[in-house]
């Protein structure tokens, strides 16, 4: 009878172990781990839909307060901001986190996944993604009101420099035609064919070289959660996306490519998938002009701009 008491608490350990290791996690996994004490939840919604409804034990933490500023939202913060910010949660490595948002659209994922990547970017490891955020949860669970605060940590960052691509390399490796690469624009087609600009961008088109990978094709079709993880892989395979041996993902400003991103390197499982923060809006913004694709003539450029002024 011991022996099989050890056997099944093994095994119920194994299985929490697993369940920790799910960088996207369903509702009821969620909820499971949620009343055993297992997770730490984390509603970077805004505060006042935090105060209004959320889930029991979560605290608040933004999604701007991980974001840049309003030129370049993706420009990462320094060390020390990052620093004093987890400090200030009262995050630490030995909390599970459950990272969620609103699961309004396929675009409010992005923000789940931008602080998902952040946080392992500063050296977390244990970390999920609720798949269909709040909404979902709420049509299925119970929230709560109660305003939630962690005591401040201690915790030092460890950053992990190989998730991120700067300017200045991406350049280098686009110019030198350096190493075995894919990049990646996980913009709508509007976007990368250039006949849609982003307000943060100086410019339309893409980055040169770039191939095009929409982000909204992970989603089901009837709602706004991530699709099962082999239908994922099925995805990835038929579109040939395993054969170079770094990716580089981009978008606007670092958000929608933050979701390319977490399919990519969490449920595809591809090797050194590299996130470039600031995206667009820092590519465009240097002064150095530096290489596009579909960039329209000049022409195109002021009708667009009449049309944005008009509309």
């Amino acid at each position: 009878m011991l022996s099989l008491i050890r056997f099944l608490g093994f095994a119920l350990l194994l299985a929490c172990s697993n369940l920790f290791a799910q960088p996207l996690l369903e509702v009821e996994q969620a909820a499971a781990a949620l009343s055993a004490g297992e997770l730490q939840a984390l509603d970077i919604r805004s505060p006042e839909l935090y105060q209004a409804s959320h889930i029991p034990g979560a605290i608040s933490a933004p999604y701007g307060r991980w974001r840049g500023p309003a030129n370049n939202p993706g420009q990462l913060l320094s060390p020390q901001e990052f620093e004093e910010l987890v400090q200030e949660l009262g995050l630490t490595p030995e909390q599970h986190i459950l990272v969620y948002s609103t699961g309004d659209d396929e675009t409010d994922f992005g923000a789940a996944a931008r602080v998902y990547w952040s946080l392992k970017y500063l050296g977390f490891t244990n970390l999920s993604v609720l798949n269909g955020g709040f909404k979902y949860w709420a049509q299925h669970n119970n929230t709560e009101q109660t305003i939630q605060q962690l005591p401040a940590s201690q915790t030092r960052i460890q950053l992990q420099p190989e998730l991120a691509i700067s300017t200045n390399e991406l350049l280098d490796k686009i110019t030198r035609q350096q190493g075995d690469f894919q990049l990646f624009d996980s913009r709508p087609p509007a976007f990368f064919e250039g006949t849609v600009k982003a307000p943060t961008a100086r410019v339309s088109g893409t980055i040169a070289g770039a191939q095009n990978l929409p982000f909204q094709q992970w989603f089901n079709a009837n709602d706004t959660r991530i699709r099962p993880a082999a239908e994922i892989r099925q995805l990835v395979e038929q579109q040939q996306l395993t054969g170079a041996a770094e990716t580089l993902s981009f978008c606007n400003t670092g958000h929608w490519a933050a979701t390319n991103w977490f399919v990519l390197s969490e449920l595809a499982g591809l090797d050194n998938v590299r996130l470039y923060p600031g995206s667009m809006a820092e590519w465009t913004q240097n002064p150095a002009a530096l290489p596009m694709s579909n960039t329209p003539g000049r022409w195109q450029q002021i009708k667009a701009k009449f049309q944005q002024l008009v509309q």
